[in-house]
């Protein structure tokens, strides 16, 4: 049976994560296992109630259904989802491996020294370069790798006793839009710009040196300027970023070798990797003489790739946008999956699952107390995913379909029992702020990982999600404004607006065709009485009662509505006087049945008048109902009259 693995991480798009994958994928692909990531883009849009949302994917991961789980949890920006993961992770005996940030000594551990390898470039900074006003941009004040970093940096500062000041220290969180910004805090400072900018990765590195440059600022000849991690930009930018060379791709590598290779029983709980400080132009320093064969071959290395960035990005931008045009444009659910597929397609994956909670567009209907109020409440979920997941929409074996639901504790769709192939799986989030929907699931054993559009293609499902959400709550609201509006919220049958809404039509077609039709007053008897006697309460039971009985006896199409206060009245097309006699008789039948076992020490009754003509194009409806209203007088004073000769 192929073994599963969990990995944990955040912001798969940057070169740290992917390269650190990428050897963690050769392992399990090595050892046939199957790897399914959990994936969040936490921090990178600078919103709390976003962030939310794709740190939510965590809590979907049943750590009983693996064999074991890898962490990149220093990649995570809040330090208490962190906190929340190790504290699940605790309650399974499976083994664990974390990835350069060491959180429990139950778990095994993957990394550097931080420490030294930032020391080792600040004293270059220091001692070899002699500078003296240093700035420092930093990774998040809570993560632990930088956290070691910047202690290395107040260590050697200290040492050479140069004052360590807020002024010269900004916190970032290892993003290029740091660097930017750290640059510009930098280039903004009373005291004047430092001699030299220590950056906590290359990320902000290289967009500092961009920043500084913008503004005439010459690296390294004005600002001497170092980073950490030495990607691939790094080495091939111009300057050269000085930086620290870690082994990346080794971690992820080592990472599934310790869960899955039996040989490494005997390795030590926790694993340091070997760094190196790598000099480079952006300190004014040189590694390889300009010229050699080396140099050569990387500027010919890194026009390529470049190329093919821009031709990625030249395609794929018009591609996303293509999407989020294309699905706003989408009227209904429906209509929505209709204009995904293609773009699903456009991944090149080779299974997509679309897994939403199972109550992700609900919408719940609360009435106030007596009925007299709609009100919609929103209910959604924020922690977690509900017991059943649906899958409205899958990609398997190049056909799209749907599937059966499933429960949220297996994560995976049960068709996916049928593959039994080594299969890398990652579960993205889809939400609007904090409002979760789902995930989605792409099967892809050559995922391009570092793909910098794969937040966007998924925010764009999710995005579209919403809108879909909002148009449906919109309708639904505006029915339920519409029954407010037409709809008599006591008994439940039309009110005056509505009986003259739903009548128009019908009565123009009666005036067109010169239909015989009939208009049916009906008054309710003793409401006065029973109201007085006993009670409100009881009054409206009797209007509802009535309501029913009338409801009850219309059969063949017939609009009927409370007109006002004890007053209902009737329209029928195609009525002659035997129609309507049927009618009443009907209406009196069912308050006679209900009379007979209500228990109550009122009957519940009603005068009935009714009038029938021919309606031609100068008919209107309001004189019927006051010609009906006439008819249903002239019963209820003979009601009167019979029952003083009674007595």
């Amino acid at each position: 049976m192929l073994k599963k693995i969990a990995v944990i991480v955040s912001g798969i798009d940057e070169e740290y994560q992917s390269t650190i994958l990428a050897g963690l994928r050769d392992s399990a692909r090595k050892h046939g296992a199957k790897l399914v990531h959990f994936v969040a883009f936490g921090g990178v849009l600078h919103n709390e109630n976003h962030d939310i949302g794709e740190y939510n994917i965590y809590k979907l991961c049943n750590y009983a259904e693996f064999d074991g789980v890898v962490l990149l949890t220093n990649t995570i920006a809040d330090v208490s989802v962190t906190a929340s993961i190790v504290e699940e992770i605790q309650k399974f005996d499976i083994p664990v491996v974390c990835v350069d940030n060491d959180l429990d000594v139950k778990f095994h551990h993957v990394g550097i020294d931080n420490f030294k390898a930032m020391e080792q470039m600040v004293r270059h900074v220091t001692e070899f370069h002699k500078c003296r006003k240093i700035g420092y941009i930093s990774g998040p004040e809570t993560n632990p790798e930088s956290i070691m970093r910047f202690n290395a940096f107040e260590q050697v500062m200290r040492e050479h006793g140069i004052a360590l000041t807020e002024d010269m220290i900004y916190y970032g969180s290892f993003r290029s839009c740091d660097g930017r910004e750290g640059a510009e805090y930098f280039l903004k400072n009373e005291n004047g710009l430092p001699e030299a900018i220590i950056c906590a990765n290359d990320a902000m590195a290289l967009a500092t040196v961009l920043t500084l440059e913008e503004c005439g600022i010459r690296v390294p000849e004005d600002v001497i300027v170092t980073g950490f991690d030495n990607i691939y930009a790094a080495r091939n930018f111009d300057p050269a970023i000085s930086s620290v060379k870690r082994p990346l791709y080794q971690s992820g590598y080592l990472a599934g070798e310790k869960l899955l290779n039996a040989d490494t029983k005997e390795m030590p709980r926790s694993v340091i990797l070997e760094t190196e400080s790598v000099f480079r132009s952006s300190c004014g320093c040189e590694v390889a003489e300009r010229g050699s064969e080396e140099e050569r071959d990387s500027n010919r290395s890194f026009r390529k790739t470049n190329y093919r960035i821009l031709d990625f990005y030249q395609v794929n931008i018009p591609m996303v946008n293509r999407m989020s045009c294309n699905l706003a444009e989408s009227n209904n659910f429906s209509h929505n999956l209709d204009i995904l597929k293609p773009f699903i397609q456009k991944i090149d994956c080779d299974r997509f699952y679309l897994c939403l909670n199972e109550n992700w567009n609900e919408i719940r209907q609360d009435r106030e107390v007596g009925g007299q109020k709609l009100k919609l409440v929103d209910t959604y979920v924020t922690g977690g995913y509900t017991e059943r997941i649906i899958v409205p929409l899958a990609y398997v074996n190049g056909e799209f379909t749907s599937l059966p639901a499933f429960s949220s504790e297996k994560m995976l769709p049960d068709c996916e029992a049928e593959f039994d192939e080594t299969m890398m799986y990652y579960m993205l989030p889809l939400h609007f702020r904090d409002r979760c929907f789902g995930y989605c699931v792409i099967c892809n054993d050559e995922l391009d990982m570092e793909n910098p559009l794969l937040h966007s293609w998924v925010m764009n499902i999710a995005n579209s999600l919403e809108s879909v959400r909002k148009t449906e709550y919109l309708d639904r609201a505006m029915y339920e404004l519409d029954q407010l509006y037409v709809m008599d919220p006591l008994c439940k049958i039309n009110n005056r607006n509505g009986f003259n809404k739903f009548s128009a039509d019908i009565f123009d077609e009666c005036r067109r065709l010169n239909k015989q039709v009939m208009m049916m007053f009906i008054d309710m008897d003793g409401l006065k009485m029973i109201n007085d006697t006993y009670s409100h309460e009881e009054g409206d039971n009797g209007l509802k009662q009535l309501a029913r009985a009338i409801k009850l006896s219309c059969r063949s199409g017939e609009i009927y509505a409370r007109f006002g206060g004890d007053e209902f009245i009737i329209f029928g097309p195609d009525f002659d006087e035997a129609h309507a006699q049927d009618l009443a008789n009907r209406i009196q039948a069912w308050m006679d049945e209900y009379n007979s076992t209500s228990g109550k020490p009122y009957p519940v009754a009603a005068s009935i008048g009714w009038y029938i003509c021919q309606v031609d194009a100068d008919s209107s409806l309001y004189p019927l109902i006051t010609a009906a209203d006439k008819k249903m007088y002239e019963e209820k004073k003979r009601k009167r009259v019979s029952r003083y000769l009674r007595h």
